[in-house]
Formats: C-alpha cells, structure tokens, sequence
C-alpha cells in the first residue's frame, strides 16, 4: 500500500473498500433498466399528484 493511501485510509476513519472485479458489477442492461424503471416511477407518482393520473377511477 502506498504512502498516499495509507494517508487517505488514517484521515477518513473508515477501512477501503474492496475493489470489486469487472466479471461480478452488473451488467449493462441491468443499470438501464433499473434506471428506466426509476424515471417511470417517478413519472407516475408526479402525474397522480398533479392530479392528472387515472381520473376515469374516482366514483
């Protein structure tokens, strides 16, 4: 371990984090979905506050 690191790892109080290899990160449609599945979401939640979400529901 460098000198640097060793520096870093003693000011910030909290052990480093592993490095983690390029065969166990997800895949990249993994990320894009999840993300698209967060932007619907969202969207969703946003229209039904606005008040413009499945008004054909109300009695």
């Amino acid at each position: 371990m460098s000198v640097r690191r060793t520096l870093e790892v003693a000011m910030s109080g909290s052990p480093p984090r592993p490095e983690v290899p390029d065969d166990e990160r997800a895949p990249r449609w993994v990320k894009v979905s999840a993300t698209a599945a967060v932007v619907l979401v969202a969207v969703f939640v946003i229209v039904h506050l606005a008040g413009g979400g499945m008004a054909g529901h109300t009695p």
